[in-house]
């Protein structure tokens, strides 16, 4: 069984939070239709994915791993202001795509994912000063 502290879980846990955000915030950018996201996208021949049926679906379940990341990160280093600023930016970030259209739909999207990457970078860091992310030494 493995230990919280092992690095195979650390990994993870890296993952989950970092993974789901980067899933997310792609899948909002395009729904944005930023330019950037949307010609990448179109140039490696994955334009049919700009589709709302494929991308929130996608957008919710990388929010989902990526706020049970923050949640496991949450319960190892005892700081609750990342989970919650996490919440705050998953929160603006779906809203922004799924609900606000229009101009005001965009800052929502960018503030959210904003939000969401200052958070992931907070967690990794309370992480790896807490130990979970160093690789045991015995």
């Amino acid at each position: 069984m493995s230990d919280k502290n092992s690095p195979s879980m650390s990994a993870v846990l890296g993952a989950a939070d970092g993974a789901g955000v980067v899933g997310a915030v792609l899948a909002a950018l395009c729904c944005a239709g930023t330019p950037i996201v949307v010609s990448v996208i179109t140039a490696v021949g994955l334009g049919f994915l700009r589709n709302d049926a494929i991308l929130w679906p996608l957008m919710l379940a990388s929010l989902a791993i990526a706020l049970w990341g923050f949640w496991r990160g949450r319960l190892m280093h005892h700081e609750s202001l990342p989970l919650l600023i996490a919440v705050a930016g998953a929160i603006s970030m779906a809203c922004g795509v799924i609900f606000v259209h229009g101009p005001v739909a965009r800052p929502m999207i960018y503030v959210g994912a904003a939000m969401l990457l200052a958070a992931t970078l907070w967690n990794t860091l309370l992480r790896r000063a807490c130990g979970v992310n160093r690789p045991s030494t015995t």
